[in-house]
């Protein structure tokens, strides 16, 4: 497993096992809903975090609500099954409260602490816990995340040929990691930061068919990067945005000075574009690009198969140095607490910028939204895609993107 999947799970414990952890919640105290704009506001959230409609009548905040009166309307946990060709049958627990350290500002998100979990029947196992904190009517943003992986998957090789192929050799990950990052706005809406990323991964394998790519059946690295990032985010709402823009771009450094057992660069770079359509629909875009130095590791090399880039693939089948895929969703709000959507994508990997445009990886699917809570807006969905191979199914908490 590469390393932007395995830093993915840190993050994916501060966010619900899979909101994006670049969101940041619009706090409750704003008097308009982030769902409708201008003229169309016909909906706002209460002080009780339930949503007012039209017609008066009142929708439940959080869906613990809808269970036990009692339910703190911050609170959410949500059991999220799910089944893939590689781990099989799984489940996973994730917890997360939301909490406000700096209401100055009435836009100032609300802060968040979660926790999760997540056991495969392939013997997969993860579990972690993390914050994202807003200071200073939201100029400051701390992100803290530390956890462990087991992770038991294929390794199908490197390259496009690799991936064709079909023959995978099973590897087994253990990845105990942890990461902090703090960014300061220095324009509206615009900031730039520090982070770090440490650990390491203990890999071996489970065959006697060994890919020219992976020689080595034991490796153990120590793992460490000093990360530059760079945030512009204008959306209007963190985890279901509606219009608005996040453009995120990471340097990440392994060096031996860090505690790294390598010295390679990992660079990526991320565009996402919201826009409202009809009353309350959204199309998403999205761009991204990522490219691996030549010391580079084979698990933090560039791949597809996670819940963003691209949907449809199974986790690792395709990886190079260098990759790109672009993403358009329709996500259409059929009630208040569900969202249907429609998406589609394609996206390359290569050895350089210069192999694209050879070997397209297409994918679509569909997928349904189901509101956890109407005070912070973050959904648990489900998603199916198909893929050059074959299909996959994604469940999850938050939006892909």
């Amino acid at each position: 497993m590469r390393m932007a999947s395995i830093k993915g799970f840190l993050v994916l414990v501060v966010v619900c096992c899979g909101t994006p952890f670049t969101g940041w919640a619009q706090s409750t105290n704003d008097v308009t809903s982030p769902n409708l704009q201008g003229d169309q506001q016909r909906e706002v959230p209460t002080l009780t975090g339930d949503v007012l409609k039209a017609d008066g009548t009142h929708v439940p905040g959080n869906a613990g609500s809808r269970i036990a009166r009692w339910w703190p309307e911050d609170l959410l946990l949500a059991p999220i099954p799910g089944r893939s060709p590689e781990l099989g049958w799984q489940l996973a627990l994730a917890g997360g409260y939301f909490v406000d350290i700096d209401k100055t500002r009435a836009q100032t998100p609300s802060s968040l602490v979660g926790a999760m979990g997540m056991s495969a029947e392939n013997g997969s196992h993860a579990f972690g816990v993390g914050a994202k904190l807003h200071f200073w009517e939201d100029r400051l943003r701390v992100a803290l995340a530390a956890g462990e992986v087991k992770y038991n998957y294929r390794f199908w090789g490197v390259g496009n040929n690799a991936g064709d192929t079909g023959r995978s050799v099973d590897v087994s990950q253990k990845s105990p990691l942890y990461y902090g990052s703090v960014l300061y706005e220095v324009l509206s809406n615009a900031y730039i930061g520090l982070g770090f990323v440490g650990g390491s991964a203990d890999v071996s394998l489970g065959s006697d068919y060994l890919p020219d790519t992976l020689p080595d059946p034991q490796l153990v690295l120590d793992m460490a990067a000093l990360q530059i990032p760079l945030k512009y985010d204008s959306r209007d709402q963190s985890y279901s945005p509606r219009r608005g823009a996040l453009v995120s771009a990471t340097a990440s450094f392994y060096r031996n000075t860090f505690g790294s057992d390598f010295d390679t660069e990992v660079f990526s770079l991320a565009a996402n574009q919201y826009l409202p359509i009809a009353e309350r629909d959204v199309v998403a875009l999205r761009g991204y690009y990522r490219s691996a130095g030549d010391d580079a590791p084979f698990f933090l090399l560039s791949s597809f198969g996670g819940k963003s880039d691209l949907r449809g693939y199974d986790v690792g089948r395709y990886r190079d140095k260098v990759m790109y895929a672009l993403q358009a969703e329709y996500r259409w709000r059929v009630s208040e607490a569900w969202i249907l959507t429609g998406f589609s994508g394609v996206g390359e990997v290569a050895e350089k910028p210069g192999d694209f445009f050879s070997e397209f990886l297409p994918a679509a699917g569909v997928g349904a939204r189901f509101l956890l809570s109407q005070k912070h807006l973050v959904s648990l969905s489900a998603d199916f895609s198909v893929g050059k191979n074959g299909s996959q199914f994604y469940f999850g908490v938050g939006e892909a993107f």
